[in-house]
């Protein structure tokens, strides 16, 4: 009875370990370009976690000299594991590495290449530009309009100015000068009629 419990507890056992989930990074993913804060989210939540560390390096370091990110002491499933600020390094191709350590003191990892670009702006590819066919290119002409003449404009007749009556009390040239003659002849008359007076008089 015995040997048939044990088996299936080992079964159970195996099962349980093909279905834990592996270390992994979910992202970033391979071949992503990474600017500013970008959250890392993985998967550290295996049997036997004992800690977990996130690390950095240079793509072209070949002396193996990973920088540490951050320290883990909790079993994570895809989960975020570091808010990084990607600008404080310089622009470049580096690879990020999730180590696992268990309890037996042997570890698993998972690695992601990515680059860092917060100096210079992504490119983006630009749209090919397409020809239009001949064909669907049709010439518009404009529709000919005709201006109404405008009427030739009649010059408005101006009012006949009316002439004013002859002022009664006005003096002509004449009639002055004929009054002045009349006038002299008076005063000659009566200044000759006062001389024979004084005449006669005389003894």
């Amino acid at each position: 009875m015995k040997f048939p419990f044990y088996l299936s507890f080992v079964i159970l056992l195996s099962f349980t370990a093909q279905d834990s989930p592996p270390v992994a990074i979910t992202s970033p993913v391979s071949g992503d370009v990474l600017r500013g804060e970008i959250a890392i989210i993985g998967s550290t939540d295996i049997p036997n976690f004992l800690s977990a560390q996130l690390d950095f390096k240079y793509a072209s370091d070949d002396a193996d000299s990973w920088f540490p990110l951050a320290a883990l002491s909790q079993p994570a499933l895809d989960s975020p594991l570091y808010l990084w600020n990607t600008a404080s390094i310089t622009d470049g191709d580096y690879i990020l590495r999730l180590r696992v350590t268990l309890a037996d003191g042997t570890f698993q990892e998972a690695t992601v290449p990515i680059t860092i670009q917060n100096d210079a702006p992504i490119l983006t590819p630009t749209p090919a530009v397409t020809s239009t066919p001949e064909s669907s290119i049709g010439v518009q002409i404009p529709t000919p309009f005709l201006l109404a003449a405008s009427p030739t404009p009649t010059e408005v007749p101006r009012p006949t100015p009316t002439p004013l009556p002859p002022n009664p009390a006005s003096l002509t040239q004449s009639t002055i000068l004929t009054s002045l003659g009349r006038g002299a002849i008076v005063i000659i008359a009566l200044f000759i009629f006062s001389l024979i007076l004084l005449r006669l008089r005389q003894p």
